[in-house]
């Protein structure tokens, strides 16, 4: 059986595309699943706002001494306060009026350190041990307050001296400046990246799995008795792809939403160029990949036979993401060091990021990084065009070829030579 032998019913072709592809839009978004799946993600991603916001950015990581100073070594408790965030330690200063008392807190552990004595020789007790850290601390302070003592007695101010050495500087003289945002821009392009590889890993399976429920039901028997099979296959496509999208934009959307204004989350303004291309690219890679696993799921009769149909699909997914690790390491150690990508991964990710199969994964990351010139990415959005122009062709002549018969799975080579 073959194309030509569905009357297609007398329907518009695009009509009859977009009763299909509104048919599987509504059954999708009016489904549990979808309604269920994007309540629980969006919850989750308020959940995370939430806790990011009372639990975990109140958590304190940053080390605290706490430190008693008697009133003879006062002196060195505002410097020691002040010398802690250079280490990245808080300290906490305590004046000892009562030596003893201070000593017994030592002893509990209230106190880190007590400081007693002249400023200049001062001495420290503690429990067990020192901390290396508050150690290096409290010498820094006490060759500080020493260096002070001694210019004193020299007749010069210390402070003025302090504020003389801080004034000197040196000139930095950059020979290779980084671009502005050259770190974020590839990771923007490498997340876009992923997320096309898990969209179609979700939905492809989702229109994989439609297809062959349509086909075991006989469902799509009555279906082709109105409509040609590549109107149906188009509009399967595209209904369950635009559902997929608006679960995608609601959860990405609130994700946003809820981590922006509360800044959780920064996305730099440069990277949003890049975002819109990069939707652009991923509506692009969606069709493409989502015709090919139709196409291919077409081939069984049973939900249990999609995995093995598809694999060889499935296998090209990951050889592009693959791919895209390969492209965005080194864009990522050059964005950071200021050096030039290796020729040779240059080379791979220009060749491969034009071919229409790896363009909606690798182009991205290119364009987001500003290493693909605008005609190279005109060219790959023209040929990935064409690729998903000859794939619906020929996907539409084996659907109509395999999506009728059933029992054992049917060889892509014969569904082709059948097709004709």
């Amino acid at each position: 059986m073959n194309g030509s032998a569905f009357s297609g019913g007398g329907l518009n072709p695009a009509r009859a595309v977009y009763l299909v592809a509104r048919r599987e839009f509504m059954t999708r978004v009016r489904g549990k699943v979808f309604v269920v799946g994007t309540l629980i993600a969006v919850a989750l991603l308020g959940l995370y706002a939430v806790l990011q916001i009372t639990v975990f950015d109140n958590l304190n990581t940053t080390t605290t001494f706490h430190v008693g100073f008697t009133a003879q070594a006062q002196p060195l408790a505002a410097p020691a306060k002040a010398a802690g965030p250079i280490l990245g330690v808080e300290v906490m200063v305590t004046q000892a009026s009562d030596q003893a008392a201070a000593e017994s807190q030592v002893r509990s552990g209230t106190l880190d350190a007590l400081v007693t004595g002249a400023p200049s020789t001062p001495q420290v007790v503690v429990k067990s041990q020192l901390d290396p850290t508050l150690s290096s601390l409290l010498t820094g302070v006490v060759r500080q307050e020493a260096l002070d003592a001694e210019l004193s007695r020299a007749g010069l101010n210390p402070a003025a001296v302090q504020a003389q050495a801080n004034r000197a500087s040196f000139r930095l003289d950059v020979l290779q400046p980084l671009k502005p945002n050259a770190v974020e821009q590839p990771i923007v392009g490498a997340i876009l990246a992923f997320l096309l590889y898990l969209f179609l890993s979700v939905y492809g399976a989702v229109i994989a799995q439609g297809v062959v429920a349509e086909k075991a039901s006989r469902v799509v028997e009555v279906l082709l008795s109105t409509l040609r099979p590549g109107q149906l296959l188009l509009g399967k496509v595209l209904g369950i792809g635009l559902a997929g999208l608006v679960q995608f934009g609601i959860i990405v959307g609130c994700g946003l939403a809820f981590t922006l204004p509360t800044h959780v989350l920064a996305l730099p303004g440069a990277a949003i160029g890049s975002v819109l291309g990069g939707v652009v690219w991923f509506v692009l890679g969606f069709v493409l990949y989502a015709l090919m696993l139709a196409t291919s799921a077409a081939l069984v009769s049973r939900v249990e036979e999609v995995s093995a149909a598809t694999i060889p699909i499935s296998m090209v997914m990951v050889v592009a993401w693959l791919l895209a690790y390969v492209v965005f390491i080194p864009q990522i150690d050059a964005a950071q060091t200021g050096t030039a990508v290796p020729p040779g991964v240059e080379n791979l990710g220009t060749v491969a990021s034009l071919i229409p199969l790896f363009s909606p994964v690798l182009m991205p990351i290119r364009i987001a990084a500003g290493d693909a010139p605008l005609w190279q990415g005109a060219m790959a959005i023209v040929l990935t065009l064409l690729s998903i122009a000859a794939v619906a062709w020929l996907a539409a002549r084996v659907y109509a070829n395999s999506v009728l018969r059933f029992g054992a799975r049917i060889k892509l080579s014969r569904a082709l030579r059948q097709a004709h």
